[in-house]
């Protein structure tokens, strides 16, 4: 018994020795690779699905801005290790073929990703790369698992806003921030990720962009990597909506160019426009600019303030139309009627105008923006009915574009009106308004009264162009009758006519608006700026049906153009003229325009000079003469005899001698001085110290010369300018 005992005690001492021996060479030796096989556990996770920002289009589909995903891309280095034993090949060997895979599809070279993966301790896992494209990634995705290689970890990174057009619209457009760059530190975890609009349509809208969240079940293994596990769940993001804008790119384009040479060439601090569609309130183009934007990163430019919509200023001159048109509208004074202008006084205060008119007919108070003529007529509207139009045109409140940083403008309560806000308010004083509002006001009076609800949002649409919302033409009120509206636009038709706005009037199209020029008030007083000023022009084209209402304001011209007739008119004929010159612009057919502009060029070779000064002369030409004193003849021109050439067109005049001795016309040794800008009294100044008669049409500041500067002059010269308030 005794020896039996002792036997098992050897075998099972045998059997435990052997067992841990076993054990041993398992879990420490490892000769059949279980250490890779202990890391596969299954992780199960939930993976959050970020949805793409939605873009941002002009009118006519040209994409303004757009997004782009970024993905990070690590490799679990140790998985990498693991393959490579498996594979009987040097970690070296297997860091060359990740490299490759991921260099083949990428931008990142092949020797910036050995680089990083040689970093460190070469067991964890390291950040390759966090811009890589949505692209890039799947045809990295589709390498690694052709070739079956391991230790690739992804995820979302970034997103990043495209503007295709560069600082175009910026200022209305606005611009994104990261609010979560994926990674909170509070809880050091993942976070959602979120790009938020900060200012501009993308915080306008920032709902309608950002999309909402997705989710998806994954199942990974210890290495990280993903392993296949049938019936997982999966919500997919819903990608934000792409807004289609009323903008069209053309006309903003246009309206930023010709805002960008006015305040270079005013020497304002801004300048803004807002072009407008009076039949439906869709806003063409709406555009507020600097010098400095030019200079700025165009990041910084686009978190500027929207100045159309943000920007208060007084309007001026150019409210006169509107508190005349209740007049009109409630028959308080009848056409022919003639007011007495000049002077008013009013308790303790006299109110002027500019010139003494005398009588004027109310055509003539807007053609001739009498402030005297108009603060009669307030007194015949009355306070009530005055703030009740004002409150019918938009005046005091935001408008329906609701955009962001929009400003109600500043119009005081009727119960807060003191004795001189009647009359203050008629010529466009004690009140600030933006643009916008300006715009929208001038629409009404274009369209026969109705007041249309601004829109700059044509539809919200999905990926696949599908409509989800669209937003139609809404009138919000009647606020005065066709009759009243189909008069005042023959008045102010009559301002570009014959009034204040003369220099900008067009022979191929009627226009008409107002020009106003205010002194910017001292902020928190009732006070007002000496030698700051905001100039002004609000008008409309063609007078017959108008088409478009323009508005064009500059802040603080320098003092010479600070008159809305020096710096805003010219730009909004500048605009009209640009607009009307595009290809697809169908307000006037592109040939009709070039008809309409362009004269025959006469045949004035031979001609004594005088003749020939006179036949230019006739059409309005402006010409160039050059010669030998003792020459009189022409014996050349350019353009050649009948070329059709747009009568601003430079027209050079080359002299010789004439066969003739008795035509001989003496040349005198002046030159031309240039006119343009002065004053009719400086510039007759200037043309007789050179021996030039000069004839005179119309009035105040000239604004064109027929004989150009440094041109020689003869005897017989006369030079015909175009003078303007």
């Amino acid at each position: 018994m005794r020896s039996r005992y002792y036997l098992l005690i050897i075998i099972f001492g045998a059997v435990a020795l052997l067992w841990s021996a076993y054990l041993f060479s398992i879990q420490i030796l490892d000769p059949f690779n279980f250490a890779h096989m202990r890391r596969v556990r299954y992780i199960p996770r939930k993976e959050i699905l970020i949805p793409r920002r939605g873009g941002i289009y002009d009118a006519k589909g040209n994409l303004l801005v757009s997004s782009v995903s970024h993905y990070q891309l690590d490799i679990d280095r140790a998985a990498v290790n693991t393959w490579a034993n498996r594979q009987e090949i040097s970690q070296s060997e297997a860091f060359n073929k990740v490299a490759d895979a991921i260099a083949k599809h990428s931008s990142i070279s092949k020797e910036n990703v050995l680089r990083r993966m040689n970093m460190g301790g070469k067991n964890s896992s390291i950040q390759i790369s966090n811009r890589i494209s949505e692209a890039e990634l799947d045809k990295v995705i589709n390498e690694f698992n052709s070739q079956k290689l391991p230790g690739l970890i992804h995820n979302f990174a970034s997103m990043r806003r495209i503007y295709s057009k560069g600082i175009l619209a910026a200022r209305l457009l606005g611009a994104v921030s990261e609010e979560s760059n994926g990674y909170d530190p509070v809880t050091d975890s993942k976070s959602l990720y979120k790009l938020a609009g900060i200012c501009g349509i993308e915080a306008t809208y920032d709902r309608t962009l950002s999309g909402d969240y997705g989710w998806r079940e994954i199942v990974l293994d210890a290495n990280g990597n993903r392993m296949p596990y049938p019936d997982l769940h999966e919500k997919k993001p819903s990608n934000g909506s792409n807004i289609y804008l009323t903008i069209d790119a053309n006309i903003q384009e246009v309206v930023e160019n010709a805002l960008y040479e006015g305040v270079k060439k005013y020497g304002a601090a801004h300048g803004g426009a807002v072009v407008m569609d009076p039949k439906t309130g869709r806003v063409l183009a709406l555009a507020g600019v600097s010098n400095q934007d030019l200079i700025d990163d165009p990041n910084i430019v686009r978190t500027k303030s929207n100045i159309p919509a943000s920007f208060m200023f007084e309007p001026g001159s150019t409210m006169k139309p509107l508190s005349v048109l209740p007049a009109l509208e409630h028959k308080l004074v009848k056409p022919t009627e003639r007011i007495e202008a000049g002077r008013y006084q009013v308790g303790r205060r006299v109110i002027r105008d500019t010139h003494d008119y005398g009588p004027l007919t109310t055509r003539g108070i807007i053609a001739k923006s009498s402030n005297v003529g108009v603060a009669k007529l307030a007194d015949r509207i009355g306070k009530t009915r005055l703030y009740e139009e004002f409150i019918a045109l938009g005046f005091g409140q935001k408008s329906a574009l609701n955009l962001f940083g929009e400003s109600s403008g500043i119009f005081a309560k009727l119960e807060n009106w003191d004795g001189y806000s009647l009359h203050s308010l008629s010529f466009g004083q004690a009140i600030s308004v933006t643009s916008i509002q300006l715009a929208a006001a001038y629409s009404a009076m274009a369209n026969g009264g109705k007041m249309m609800k601004p829109h700059i949002i044509d539809s919200f649409r999905d990926d696949t162009g599908n409509i989800i919302e669209s937003f139609e033409p809404s009138v919000l009120r009647q606020v005065s009758s066709k009759a009243a509206c189909d008069t005042m636009l023959s008045y102010i038709q009559d301002v570009v006519d014959d009034g204040t706005a003369t220099h900008i009037k067009m022979d191929y199209i009627s226009v008409g608006g107002k020009t106003g020029t205010a002194e910017k008030n001292v902020e928190g007083t009732r006070g007002y700026s000496s030698g700051k000023y905001n100039s002004v022009f609000a008008g409309m084209f063609p007078m017959e049906d108008p088409q478009m209402v323009v508005v064009v304001f500059y802040d603080e011209p320098s003092h010479y153009y600070r008159f809305g007739s020096m710096s805003a008119a010219p730009t909004f004929k500048k605009i009209v003229e640009n607009v009307l010159f595009m290809p697809d612009c169908q307000i006037l057919p592109y040939n009709e325009r070039l008809l309409q502009t362009s004269l025959k060029m006469p045949d004035l070779i031979g001609m004594n000079i005088q003749t020939a000064e006179r036949n230019l002369n006739r059409y309005g030409f402006l010409y160039k003469i050059e010669g030998p004193d003792s020459a009189s003849v022409v014996v050349d021109q350019f353009p050649k005899s009948g070329i059709s050439v747009d009568k601003n067109h430079p027209i050079t005049l080359k002299l010789g001698k004439s066969k003739d001795p008795a035509a001989d016309v003496a040349i005198g040794k002046g030159i031309m001085p240039n006119l343009v800008g002065m004053t009719l009294r400086k510039a007759v100044k200037a043309a007789s110290d050179q021996g030039v008669p000069i004839k005179i049409v119309g009035s105040g500041v000239v604004r064109k010369q027929s004989l150009l500067p440094g041109s020689r002059i003869s005897s017989e010269s006369v030079c015909v300018v175009e003078a303007s308030i």
